[in-house]
């Protein structure tokens, strides 16, 4: 082998590594976006399954029964009693909307684990953001995820009115 040979055999093998590194670099950026949207995805879907099961059920303890029905905001859960009654331990046990304040639990899936925390209360409708410690014909529930596993945290709220019809 002459040196114009090994000169040539160096160079090409410079340039594959120089390729072999680049591919690996774009693989890995490649499985960092995928992770976090994974991540996302799946939260935003257990976020919008906890919503949609607050926001089937009746607003406050006295508007689920005909029999208790009122249209006094006086007769609504105080703020400081929001939250789930005796005997309510998780949703499936839940039979009013504002049930869901301080409820914590972790979902496990193939992929991640995700802690998920929700916080209910008033609010008034013109400051839908501050929370209202006067009982008003609006709560807002407010659920977030996090996950140990990246630095992310998702926080969704969705309002829920008092609606009655005489």
């Amino acid at each position: 082998m002459n040196t114009g040979q090994t000169i040539l055999a160096v160079g090409a093998i410079f340039l594959m590594s120089f390729t072999i590194i680049n591919v690996h670099r774009a693989l890995t950026v490649n499985e960092g976006v995928l992770h976090q949207t994974r991540f996302g995805l799946e939260a935003v879907s257990l976020v919008t399954s906890i919503i949609e099961e607050a926001s089937q059920l009746p607003f406050d303890e006295v508007s689920w029964d005909s029999t208790t029905l009122s249209k006094d905001v006086d007769d609504l859960t105080r703020h400081w009693l929001l939250g789930p009654e005796s005997g309510e331990t998780d949703y499936a046990t839940f039979d009013d909307f504002d049930d869901f304040n301080g409820y914590t639990f972790s979902d496990t899936t193939l992929q991640n684990i995700y802690n998920i925390s929700c916080d209910v209360f008033y609010i008034s409708p013109d400051h839908p953001n501050l929370k209202e410690h006067n009982r008003t014909l609006y709560k807002r529930i407010t659920v977030t995820v996090t996950s140990p596993s990246t630095a992310d945290t998702l926080s969704m709220s969705y309002i829920h009115g008092y609606w009655y019809f005489n």
